[in-house]
C-alpha cells in the first residue's frame, strides 16, 4: 500500500513539473521550429558539440572529424565524440546520450534521417539542432548538411569506360547502411540499366572491417570469373578501404591490374593509382567538409530564429595517373 501511494505521489509530482515547464516555455515564447531556443549555453559556459562518429577506423570519416574538431577547438568550443561502429541503432543511442549530456548541437556522420528517426526526435524534443555530414541532404528536421556523395563524378567515368566493350564483368563492393555508398550504387545501377554487355556482381562489405571483407569478396569473384582474355574486368568499391582490399585480392590471385574506380583518398589509394591498380579515385576534400560543417553551425547560432535548413557540397577532384603527381606536389599533406 505504501509503495502504491509513493508511485501515485511521484506521478503527480512529475506531471506538475511538466506543467510548470510547459508554462515557462509558453511564457518565454520559445520557438522549437528552429532549434534555437533552449540550446544556447549558459552565460560563461563553452558551446558544446556532440559528434556521432561513423567508425573509429574509416579513414575518410576520421579525417573529416579531425578537421571539424580542430576548427571547433580553435574557436573555443568543446566536443564529445561517440563511436557508432557503423550501426544506425548505436548512432541513435549515441544521439540520445548526447542529448542527455546537454550538448548544444550534434553532428552525425553518414547516416540518413530515416535511419535516425528516434535520435532526431530526442534532439528535437530538447531543442538541439542536428547537422549531418555524408548523409545526403538534410531531412527529418535536421538543421543542415554537408553532402559528400559525388556519385556522378566517378560513375560517369565508369560508364564511359565500359559502354562500348563487348563483354564486361563488374564487381560492386557496396555498403548499404551508409548513405554515400547507397546513393553511389543507386546512381550506377540506374546508368547500367541499358547496358546489356555488362554483368554485375554485387557484394556487401562491412564496417568495421571494410578492407578485409572486400578482399574476401573480390577473391571469390576472381575465382568465379577466370580471365579469358576477351572480358573487361572492372572493380567498383564505394570507398577506398574496400578498394585497397580489392587490390590485395588481385595481387594475391596474380590477376590484373583491372580498371578500378572509387571514392576517398588515402596513402594506399595514392599508391594504387601510381601502381596502375586504381584508374580513378575521387578525392573528396573532407578537411574542407569538416570546416564547412563548423561554419554552418556558427551561421545557425548567428541566425537565431531566422535559420533555414541549409545544404552544401564538399569540394572534390578525380585523381588519376595523369594528375596524381601534380596534385601531390601541390598538396603534400595527402601523403600524411
Amino acid at each position: 500500500m505504501i509503495a502504491k501511494s509513493t508511485r501515485r505521489f511521484s506521478r503527480i509530482r512529475t506531471l506538475a513539473a511538466v506543467g510548470v515547464t510547459a508554462a515557462l516555455v509558453a511564457a518565454c515564447g520559445a520557438d522549437t521550429s528552429t532549434g534555437q531556443a533552449g540550446s544556447a549555453p549558459a552565460e560563461g559556459d563553452p558551446f558544446k558539440v556532440g559528434i556521432v562518429a561513423l567508425d573509429a577506423t574509416q579513414i575518410t570519416a576520421l579525417n573529416e572529424r579531425t578537421a571539424a574538431q580542430k576548427k571547433m577547438k580553435e574557436i573555443g568550443w568543446e566536443t564529445t565524440e561517440i563511436n557508432s561502429d557503423g550501426d544506425p541503432a548505436k548512432a541513435i543511442s549515441a544521439m540520445q546520450n548526447l542529448v542527455q549530456s546537454g550538448v548544444n548541437a550534434i553532428i552525425v556522420q553518414t547516416y540518413t534521417p530515416d535511419q535516425l528517426a528516434a535520435g532526431l526526435a530526442a534532439a528535437k524534443a530538447a531543442d538541439i539542432p542536428v547537422f549531418s555530414t555524408a548523409g545526403g541532404v538534410a531531412g527529418g528536421g535536421e538543421a543542415g548538411a554537408v553532402e559528400l556523395v559525388a556519385a556522378a563524378n566517378v560513375n560517369d567515368k565508369v560508364i564511359e569506360a565500359i559502354k562500348d566493350k563487348p563483354k564486361v564483368e563488374l564487381l560492386q563492393l557496396r555498403y548499404t547502411p551508409g548513405a554515400p555508398c547507397r546513393s553511389r550504387a543507386e546512381d550506377l545501377d540506374a546508368k547500367l540499366s541499358g547496358l546489356s554487355n555488362v554483368n554485375v556482381t554485387r557484394q556487401e562489405v562491412k564496417i568495421p572491417g571494410g578492407e578485409q571483407s572486400a578482399q574476401e569478396a573480390t577473391a571469390a569473384w576472381l575465382q568465379a570469373h577466370p580471365d579469358d582474355g576477351q572480358t573487361t574486368f572492372v572493380i567498383w568499391p564505394c570507398f577506398s578501404e574496400a578498394a585497397i582490399g580489392a587490390v590485395s585480392a588481385e595481387k594475391q590471385a596474380g590477376r590484373g591490374p583491372y580498371e578500378l574506380y572509387t571514392w576517398d583518398i588515402s596513402k594506399p589509394a595514392i599508391q594504387a593509382i601510381k601502381d596502375g591498380y586504381a584508374t580513378g579515385v575521387l578525392w573528396i576534400q573532407v578537411d574542407k567538409a569538416g570546416e564547412q560543417i563548423v561554419e554552418m553551425i556558427k551561421e545557425w547560432r548567428d541566425a537565431g530564429g531566422s535559420w533555414q535548413t541549409k545544404n552544401v557540397t564538399a569540394p572534390s577532384v578525380l585523381l588519376t595517373k595523369d594528375n596524381i603527381d601534380q596534385t601531390l606536389q601541390e598538396n603534400p599533406e595527402l601523403l600524411n
